[in-house]
C-alpha cells in the first residue's frame, strides 16, 4: 500500500517528510516533471530507447525512472535492489521511497558484550543524473529486456 502522496496544494510539490535531514529536495522541479512522460506513456517504446529522467539510490539500491504520474506518485523503471541478477523493470511510488527512512545508530546486541551498527537508510535523489536512453545508462542486470 502507497503512502499517501500529499501536498499542501495541487500546485505544489508532494510534502517531504525527510528534508532537512536529506538536504535536498527529493522530488525534481516542474520543469524536469514536464518533460517525463506519464505512466504507459512509453509502452510504445523499445526498452533499449526508454529515456530514463530520474534516479534514486540508498546503500545498494537504485532506481531509474522512465514515467511518472505527478498526481499519484506513481512511477515505472528499472530498479536493482542490490542483486543485479534480479533487477528488473515495474512500478514503484516516489512517494513510498522519499518516505522510507531508518536513522543511524549503535544497539546493544543480544549478548551484553556486543554491538550492532545500524546504517542509516534515506533515499536520495541523484543530483548529477543527466536524462539518457538505456542502452546510455549502463543500468545493472539485463536492462534491455521488459
Amino acid at each position: 500500500m502507497s503512502t499517501l502522496h500529499r501536498t499542501s496544494t495541487p500546485e505544489q510539490q508532494p510534502i517531504e517528510k525527510h528534508r532537512q535531514e536529506r538536504g535536498h529536495d527529493f522530488y525534481p522541479s516542474a520543469d524536469q516533471l514536464a518533460q517525463i512522460r506519464r505512466i504507459y506513456g512509453t509502452d510504445p517504446v523499445p526498452t533499449r530507447d526508454k529515456s530514463l529522467w530520474l534516479h534514486y539510490f540508498t546503500g545498494a539500491c537504485d532506481w531509474w525512472i522512465a514515467e511518472y504520474d505527478p498526481a499519484t506518485g506513481d512511477a515505472f523503471g528499472y530498479a536493482c535492489l542490490g542483486d543485479p541478477d534480479n533487477a528488473e523493470w515495474g512500478y514503484t511510488n516516489l512517494a513510498d521511497l522519499e518516505a522510507l527512512y531508518s536513522p543511524s545508530g549503535i544497539t546493544r546486541g543480544q549478548h551484553t558484550d556486543t554491538v550492532r551498527l545500524q546504517p542509516r537508510v534515506l533515499v536520495e535523489r541523484d543530483l548529477t543524473w543527466i536524462p539518457r536512453p538505456v542502452t546510455d545508462a549502463q543500468l545493472p542486470g539485463r536492462a534491455t529486456r521488459a
